[in-house]
């Protein structure tokens, strides 16, 4: 497919933008304290530029000291902090990309560790659900030097460099705080009508303005729906778009919500979302206005975003997630190299998750971004001969890392099929995208030229005969067994969702209720409507990302899935009659099979017994590690990596795979 309109230039304002491709504003907790920007953040936003990007749009930056909603944000409150933004741009530009500044200030939303010590502030005395920080209203000489810093910090922006400036209007950040009714309780002249409510906004472009001129690109990003009881709906969406090109903006980011939305997935779309579920918005916006109109929210695809601008939908795409799992994405779409796109999957472990413990953002199917700076992937001087045992995500990454570096690498599969436990997580409801990684690494890896043999299990002999001067062992974990009485009558969760086995007609028991658990409950009840979930924690999915984890438990609802929580498993005996056991099957399936009667114990030591048809063992994995000691006899430089070491997740996997690689 020719992508002509994605690859062809537009105007926002009087700055020309090469494609349709922007890489919108994302936290990543990258720059220093202070709100100077750091040597990785540099390289972060570079390494975008260099993947050809149309627009890159900076992450938040704050107008006022201390008033942020994450720790390490950058900012433009000072002049001091010109100078690295002065070498940001400088950088972007080498590469033929524009950036702008996102302009913000967090309002009630912000993270407890980023208080500082102050009161957060909104426009009306409340308290955010989702941040917990009890906010006091504004005062008016506060909302009045606010206007002012907003307007010193856009003249910061155009003398280092930027291109324009985005002003932050949405996702529940202080305007559009001020924006919602839902919030802004004020009866001075700043709350009530609409017309008093957008009166910040007007002000601070007004004060941007007479900084920057009348021909320095000013756009804003504003939500098309609060997704809050009370809140702004499209219908006024529409009308504040009209207004904001009344009074001078040159475009508009549409995006969605705020941290308190309902559904939580509103602002960070999950893998359970629908693409694209912010198109018929976006269109209706782009109708009501004559500048140009940018979509976000989960859009992966550039084939996708191509025609999204063709239908009119929008005139530029937004890709935040997308530019993280491949900030080359829009050079391979030029070339269509769709293949070794390294698509997100909407999981959120890594772009979301360490933001909720002021962690640093990262990557699962991308491990090497926030750390361009660290390397530049150069070739090695003397090529080593590797192998690489297991062909999961830490195995295919570390493999396609060596062979970047110009190591001659081979990988060694036990199995029929690469992926590991991979292959099976995406076989849950919803989860099919999880396959696009282990894909794309797999069109890497074959362009690189580094075999894989499959159905290949490695003995000594085998190391002995390919004589590596490395090896990576990435084995993988295997399905835990706990020793419960009986235990040999379950099947393995892992066999039910790849279609090795096949569950007879009754009801089911799920024990355990972790995330794989849980998401082979619902994969079983699209046709086996009695399942129950046995978890011995207090609740389930208790590690899952909470965005993630709100999705599924809506599906576990929907599909009436029972879930029983501190209910230890202490055995599960053959032999039950399943006559009494459910009302959905006839009396003849019935007597004709036999079941099983799965034992717990309640957190008062009640005994309980459910008769089902079949039993799904969902105890989590284990560590399989059988080659170290063998390697290491052979190869002086043996690195054990991912769920071979420990059985955890696919973020640490894919990053000790890429760190398996830069070290040898």
């Amino acid at each position: 497919m020719k992508l002509d309109t994605l690859f062809s230039p537009m105007k926002i304002g009087s700055c020309e933008i090469p494609n349709r491709l922007v890489v919108p504003a994302m936290v990543t907790n990258y720059c220093n304290l202070e709100g100077t920007i750091t040597e990785r953040y540099l390289a972060y936003m570079e390494e975008k530029a260099k993947g050809g990007w149309g627009l890159l749009i900076t992450e938040d930056y704050c107008v006022q000291e201390n008033r942020k909603g994450y720790t390490r944000i950058p900012g433009l409150w000072n002049d001091g902090q010109i100078a690295g933004n002065i070498e940001l741009t400088k950088r972007i530009h080498a590469h033929g990309s524009k950036i702008f500044c996102q302009m913000y200030h967090p309002g009630r939303q912000v993270m407890p560790q980023s208080l500082f010590g102050k009161q957060a502030v909104a426009p009306s005395a409340t308290t955010d659900p989702a941040c917990q920080a009890p906010a006091r209203a504004m005062t008016k000489e506060e909302i009045h030097q606010l206007v002012a810093d907003f307007g010193q910090a856009a003249g910061r922006a155009k003398r280092a460099g930027f291109d324009g400036i985005e002003l932050h209007c949405a996702h529940g950040y202080l305007l559009a705080e001020f924006l919602s009714p839902a919030i802004n309780k004020r009866v001075d002249e700043y709350g009530g009508c609409f017309d008093n409510r957008v009166r910040i906004v007007d002000e601070i472009i007004s004060a941007m303005r007479a900084q920057v001129g009348p021909d320095f690109p000013i756009q804003a990003r504003i939500s098309s729906e609060d997704f809050v009881p009370g809140g702004r709906t499209i219908a006024e969406t529409l009308e504040l778009a009209r207004h904001l090109e009344d009074v001078g903006f040159d475009a508009i980011n549409c995006s969605n919500g705020m941290y308190a939305s309902a559904p939580e997935e509103a602002v960070i779309a999950p893998m359970f979302t629908p693409h694209a579920f912010n198109m018929d918005r976006s269109e209706a916006i782009r109708k009501a206005v004559s500048i140009p109109v940018i979509l976000s929210n989960r859009v992966n695809d550039p084939e996708m975003a191509d025609t999204l601008i063709r239908m009119g939908k929008a005139d530029f795409v937004a890709m935040g997630r997308g530019s993280l799992t491949d900030p080359h994405m829009a050079e391979k779409a030029k070339c269509g190299k769709f293949a070794n796109i390294r698509y997100c999957i909407g999981c959120l472990q890594g772009c979301e998750f360490p933001l909720y413990s002021d962690s640093e953002v990262t990557c699962l199917v991308n491990p090497r971004v926030g750390r361009e700076y660290e390397n530049d992937m150069h070739k090695v001087e003397n090529p080593r001969k590797v192998m690489v045992v297991g062909a999961g995500p830490a195995g295919l990454q570390a493999a396609e890392t060596a062979a970047l570096r110009g190591h001659k690498v081979e990988v060694f599969e036990a199995q029929e099929e690469i992926g590991g436990q991979f292959r099976s997580a995406a076989y849950p409801v919803g989860k099919g995208e999880l396959a696009t990684y282990v894909s794309s690494l797999r069109a890497d890896l074959e362009e690189l030229g580094v075999p894989i043999h499959l159905a290949t299990p490695v003995t000594e002999e085998t190391i002995v005969s390919f004589a590596p001067d490395a090896i990576v062992l990435a084995t993988g974990a295997k399905p835990l067994q706990p020793r419960i009485p009986g235990i040999e009558h379950a099947v393995a969760a892992e066999d039910v969702l790849l279609g090795h086995v096949q569950l007879p007609n009754g009801p089911v028991v799920v024990c355990g209720g972790g995330e794989v658990g849980a998401e082979t409950a619902q994969y079983i009840a699209q046709y086996r409507p009695e399942v129950t979930i046995l978890e011995m924690k207090p609740g389930i999915c208790m590690d899952m990302m909470p965005i993630t984890k709100a999705s599924l438990m809506r599906q576990l609802k929907e599909a009436e899935i029972q879930i029983h929580t501190d209910a230890t498993v202490q055995g599960i005996a053959a032999g039950a009659s399943l006559e009494a056991a459910s009302t959905s099957w006839t009396s003849q399936e019935s007597a004709t099979q036999e079941g099983f009667t799965v034992t717990y114990k309640d957190q008062d030591g009640t005994l309980h017994d459910i008769i089902c048809a079949s039993v799904v063992s969902a105890f989590g994995y284990k560590a399989c590690n059988p080659l170290e000691e063998v390697a290491r006899t052979h190869c002086a430089d043996v690195q054990v990596i991912g769920c071979a070491v420990k059985a955890g997740n696919a973020v640490v996997a894919s990053r000790e795979g890429y760190e398996a690689g830069l070290a040898i």
